[in-house]
């Protein structure tokens, strides 16, 4: 068992320095002009590593963003994120957290992906990771019911307006920190857009 675990410990390893080598070389090339021969220089290992965990640079970019996009769900979808139904004062929303922690923990994919390239459509299935996980909190809280616009308006705004200031943020070299930003968006998330700007609607 133990002998198991280390050869999956290694096909991570390996996955994961393939990943960061395409990350890399994407930053000053298009995802077009990369060849394997260019992945597997970056990243020290032979063509045939490569072929044993991919079968073509496509699917090294479909489950480069798989990965990253799990990594983001399972964080986004902890117990805590679905436990309020109201905000905390001065506490930024989990949701809204662990997207932009783990944003800056992978800042360098992110700014690859949202920045540099519009290859494999992270932007997109980063929108609707978060719809989803507001999906599933409102599920669970049962708020269905409560709501004063339609679901799918609701979720579209806020994965979309959420995924926007995320990039802006990533654009303008992530000045202020996660924490910071999440609990700005919680803010406008709490007071509504008219309230926020100081108007009494």
């Amino acid at each position: 068992m133990s002998e198991k675990r280390g050869l999956d410990r290694r096909i991570a390893r390996t996955r994961i320095m393939i990943f960061d080598a395409v990350i890399a070389i994407m930053q000053k090339q298009s995802y077009a002009e990369i060849s394997i021969v260019d992945i597997a220089d970056k990243a020290n290992i032979n063509r045939s590593t490569f072929y044993a965990h991919f079968v073509d640079k496509e699917d090294l970019l479909e489950q480069m963003i798989a990965h990253n996009v799990e990594l983001l769900t399972q964080s986004m979808q902890n117990s805590k994120s679905y436990a309020p139904s109201e905000p905390v004062a001065g506490e930024p929303d989990p949701i809204f957290l662990a997207l932009f922690e783990h944003a800056f923990e992978y800042s360098l994919f992110y700014r690859v992906m949202l920045l540099r390239t519009e290859e494999g459509g992270f932007r997109s299935k980063l929108q609707e990771a978060v719809r989803d996980s507001f999906f599933q909190r409102l599920t669970r809280l049962g708020l269905e019911q409560k709501l004063h616009v339609p679901l799918d308006l609701l979720l579209d705004y806020i994965s979309l307006s959420s995924c926007g200031i995320l990039e802006r943020w990533l654009d303008g070299h992530q000045i202020y920190s996660p924490h910071h930003m999440a609990l700005q968006l919680t803010r406008i998330a709490s007071m509504g857009i008219y309230r926020s700007m100081g108007v009494n609607a």
